[in-house]
């Protein structure tokens, strides 16, 4: 398996479990879970909970993935009506040098220069 594949692998994991964690569907989440263990990772914990603690993972997991922003509100009220602690969404790093939005790469310094 070259890497390309690899990589493709990942990106239809990942696709797939927007759309299952979209629906809130935790039987779902647990087979996608189950059925993909190399692309899963951390995840895998979950086929070991009961679908009640599975769903309680796959609140926190719709909370922390940014393609599911819309459903951050409504995953973290979810998990506050239980009195579960959310999970710490860690600020993304900012390599130096990054690209602005604008296209113009970003020194580190300030001025407008590069």
């Amino acid at each position: 398996m070259d890497e390309l594949e690899i990589e493709k692998g990942y990106a239809n994991f990942h696709r797939k479990l927007n759309h299952i964690l979209r629906h809130k569907d935790v039987k779902g989440f647990k087979a996608h879970v189950a059925a993909h263990p190399m692309q899963a990772g951390r995840l895998s914990h979950c086929l070991g909970l009961s679908d009640e603690l599975a769903e309680i993972e796959m609140y926190k997991v719709i909370l922390v993935r940014s393609a599911l922003k819309d459903l951050h509100y409504e995953a973290l009220e979810w998990l506050k009506k239980r009195g579960i602690e959310p999970p710490r969404i860690r600020p993304k790093k900012i390599a130096r040098g990054h690209i602005k939005s604008s296209g113009r790469k970003t020194t580190g310094r300030t001025g407008t220069g590069p």
